[in-house]
């Protein structure tokens, strides 16, 4: 979980190891993360807990979960899991933190791959063609991303 949290959970759910930080966004922030039963790299997206109190984030949180698990395509990162863990914050209060668990892809993100200068005319047609297919796969199943942007 995060900073303060982190420090009083190693193991979310009985069963991921959570690492370091490697992703942070207006709702969530991202950590890497070890599946102890599977010995595989996962993603963990945990919200923030200053939201995690707000049933319409909470809500919202859960369907980006539900939505993201019903898609099936090579270029869509798979969910693994999903649910919500009891965290103690260091003034002994419960609070529930929602969470999903990702697909690990290893690589570089689009933005910072941008942040280097213009790319060239035939790199920026290469990756532009394969953001589009899974945006329309997703459209198609009825799920419609509301965050694209090169950091995602």
């Amino acid at each position: 979980m995060t900073d303060s949290v982190n420090q009083r959970v190693r193991l979310l759910a009985g069963r991921y190891e959570i690492g370091p930080l490697i992703g942070r966004g207006g709702m969530a922030d991202v950590r890497l993360g070890t599946d102890a039963r599977l010995g595989r790299r996962v993603a963990i997206k945990l919200l923030k807990p200053a939201l995690a109190s707000d049933p319409a984030f909470r809500t919202r949180f859960r369907r980006e979960a539900q939505d993201a698990a019903k898609m099936a395509h090579p270029t869509i990162v798979r969910i693994f899991d999903a649910g919500e863990e009891t965290v103690v914050d260091p003034h002994g209060n419960e609070a529930q933190i929602p969470f999903i668990v990702m697909e690990y892809v290893d690589g570089r993100l689009l933005k910072d791959i941008i942040a280097e200068g213009p790319l060239p005319e035939h790199e920026a047609v290469r990756i532009t063609s394969q953001i589009l297919p899974p945006l329309e796969y997703s459209h198609r199943a009825g799920v419609v991303h509301r965050d694209i942007k090169p950091g995602n």
